[in-house]
């Protein structure tokens, strides 16, 4: 009885069935689990019990039996009451009764769930195989270490290894030099913090050398003691997209034309700096370079050669510098350098003179060897700022400083500079200011003709009546005018001025003379210059043949072709033309034979030191002797002695103009001194 309840009782499904497939005994777990009440039982033959899937050599196994040997665990399926697939595994044995085999007894395990399990698990690995050799993605899997295990398909033709090749190999074997440290980094801190997931961009080396960006997630598996097994690493191909977005951060941040960080990057990189230098309590130096006559460059060479100068001035100043230092272009010809971490400000004096000897070697430009020179000015934080503005001020400030010393070479900022800065702003404030007060008037210099000593013409010479500063001469704020164009309303209203003043004369009966405007750059080279001068000639009603407009040679040298077209224009007006401060230009004797002018002025600056300086003397007559050949008139300008008047006068020069006759005179005192009544003679 004990062995029965042991049986009846038992976890595992026990039967016993006849020789004819009938049942004659099975258990409580048999009954429960193939769903079978016991009044079931009776009558049931396991051959009925026996799914339609399962094919069973039964009579084999019972020959088997009878034959004295054992049946190897075999797995059955039976069909359960209400249709249900019960897997069982176990083995059978005979049924023995009096000595006799009565049938066969089997005792078996209902294995349904673990079944089920290891048949998900195998659908769930041949789906993952599927997606691991089919993905597009790149899928591996690694040993703690950094060695592969693994590597699927897309992996190997990313990097263009096979995997026999990729498993005798390390993650950091593949990975960009620049990337390792970043890698092994991520890796210690995931099995330090048993972190699972990682997601970063990263970098890898392909076979042939190739660089190759990727969008990387790499999880972590661990035991249940927290000792890591593997990592995934699942890698999508980014290089497109990377290379799309270094592009764009590269217009965003860096000259087009020089590769050299432009003012967005150049803010942001001085911002750092100055933080750094700050924080460490070190010096730092911020360089502002111009290239001396450049623009004469891109106007006489053209834009492209202007170019490929401004590639190559970036390339000398790369190499004059360290890894950490910075340099950018900030637009036009203009360069900023960064100095930081050096020892004392002779070491920013050997570098700008470095510079400035790199930059003068003569620049290769195709079209042929071009010298230049270079303006630099330095500012140092904390002394002269401790904030971007107010360093890029002053080193701009510096650099103008440089250039006002004749260029190709560097200053450094000081407080006088500052001075100047703000005193001309004042001075720019005021002249806007004079402009709209009308504090501007005109006065006359008269020409003397050397064969009648009489009048011969006027210059008109514009003055400033500040009212506080009193008398401000031209070469006080002409310039300023010229850099600010507050020139081009200025030559507009002594143009006015001066034509409504020569018909004043013309109407008040004087003989009639020469009144001679100096025409700044600015007013020439406008495109509606003659358009200009013709609406005024119309609203004055002044006479064009009274009219002599000066220009310099550098104006004309700017833009020749252009300016004999203007000169042409003026000309057919009936305006005579001028070139004024002859011999401080550059213009040579085949482009003045062209220009359609009448006369030369010989610039004061030869005439002052003609008794002492014997090239002066020289350049003065061959001058006056070289305008008498072309059929020009010469004026000497700026004749204050006897000794310089008899100079010229013995030269043959035609007129003359300065204090040795005349200071400027307003209109008033030009009539009233040099001016004779038509039909009147003179003394």
């Amino acid at each position: 009885m004990e062995y029965a309840g042991l049986v009846e009782n038992s976890n595992d499904l026990i039967q016993v069935v006849g020789f004819d497939g009938y049942v004659i005994y099975v258990n409580r777990m048999w009954r429960e689990t193939l769903g079978y009440d016991m009044a079931d039982v009776a009558g049931l033959n396991f051959f009925d019990l026996l799914h339609e899937d399962f094919h069973c050599d039964c009579q084999l196994r019972i020959q088997v039996l009878l034959e004295g040997q054992s049946i190897p665990c075999f797995e059955v399926v039976f069909r359960a009451k209400d249709g249900r697939k019960v897997i069982a595994e176990g083995s059978i044995s005979l049924y023995i009764e009096d000595d006799e085999p009565k049938g066969i007894q089997g005792i078996f395990r209902d294995i349904t769930a673990r079944k089920e399990t290891e048949l998900a698990l195998q659908t769930s690995e041949s789906r993952f195989r599927t997606i691991f050799e089919s993905s597009v993605a790149g899928i591996a899997m690694l040993a703690p270490d950094g060695t592969f295990l693994q590597a699927n398909p897309a992996f190997c033709q990313f990097l263009g290894y096979v995997e026999k090749e990729l498993l005798k190999l390390k993650i950091t074997d593949i990975t960009h030099p620049d990337d390792i440290e970043e890698t092994l980094s991520r890796r210690n801190i995931a099995l330090a913090n048993k972190s699972r997931s990682i997601v970063c961009e990263k970098r890898y080396l392909c076979k042939d050398g190739t660089e190759f960006w990727a969008q990387l997630s790499s999880t972590w598996f661990f035991d249940e003691q927290g000792k890591p097994l593997y990592t995934v690493p699942v890698i999508q191909n980014i290089t497109r997209s990377k290379e799309a977005e270094l592009k764009i951060r590269e217009l965003a941040y860096y000259d087009s034309l020089t590769r050299l960080p432009n003012r967005s990057l150049f803010n942001d990189r001085l911002e750092q700096a100055l933080a750094n230098a700050h924080r460490l309590e070190k010096p730092l130096a911020l360089m502002f370079l111009d290239l001396d006559r450049f623009k004469g460059v891109n106007d006489n060479l053209g834009h492209a050669v202007g170019d490929e100068m401004l590639r190559q001035a970036a390339d000398r100043l790369r190499h004059c510098l360290r890894e950490n230092d910075t340099v950018a272009r900030l637009g036009g010809d203009e360069f900023v350098v960064i100095l930081s971490d050096y020892k004392n400000d002779d070491n920013v004096s050997q570098v700008a003179t470095k510079i400035l000897e790199a930059l003068s070697c003569p620049f290769d430009l195709a079209v042929r060897e071009v010298f230049s020179s270079t303006s630099i000015g330095i500012a140092v934080s904390p002394e002269d700022g401790d904030n971007s503005a107010d360093l890029l001020r002053h080193a701009d400030m510096a650099m103008y400083a440089a250039k006002g010393a004749g260029g190709d070479t560097f200053r450094f900022y000081s407080e006088e500079m500052n001075a100047k800065a703000v005193s001309r702003m004042d001075l720019e404030a005021n002249l806007r200011r004079g402009l709209d007060k009308k504090e501007f008037f005109v006065e006359y210099q008269p020409q003397i003709d050397l064969q009648t000593n009489q009048i011969a013409g006027v210059e008109a010479l514009v003055r400033w009546q500040h009212p506080s500063l009193g008398i401000i001469p031209p070469d006080q704020f002409i310039s300023l005018a010229e850099e600010t164009n507050l020139i081009l309303p200025l030559g507009v209203w002594v143009m006015r001025t001066v034509f409504e003043q020569c018909v004043i004369w013309a109407q008040s009966g004087w003989v009639p003379f020469r009144v001679g405007i100096n025409v700044s750059g600015r007013q020439f080279t406008q495109d509606d210059f003659v358009e200009e001068v013709c609406d005024l000639i119309e609203e004055t009603g002044v006479d064009p043949s009274l009219l002599e407009f000066e220009i310099t040679e550098s104006v004309v040298m700017h833009d020749v072709e252009a300016a004999v077209v203007t000169l042409t224009r003026l000309r057919d007006l009936g305006i005579r033309m001028a070139i004024d401060d002859f011999g401080t230009g550059y213009s040579s004797l085949s482009c003045l034979k062209n220009l359609p002018v009448s006369r030369l002025k010989i610039d004061k600056s030869f005439i002052a030191d003609l008794s002492s300086n014997p090239d002066d003397r020289a350049i003065v007559e061959a001058t006056i002797a070289m305008a008498k050949r072309l059929g020009l008139d010469v004026t000497a300008e700026g004749v204050e002695t006897a000794e310089q008047f008899g100079f010229v006068q013995g030269r043959e020069c035609d007129e003359v103009q300065g204090f040795y006759f005349s200071k400027p005179l307003s209109a008033n005192d030009v009539a009233s001194t040099w001016l004779v009544s038509e039909g009147k003679d003179s003394d």
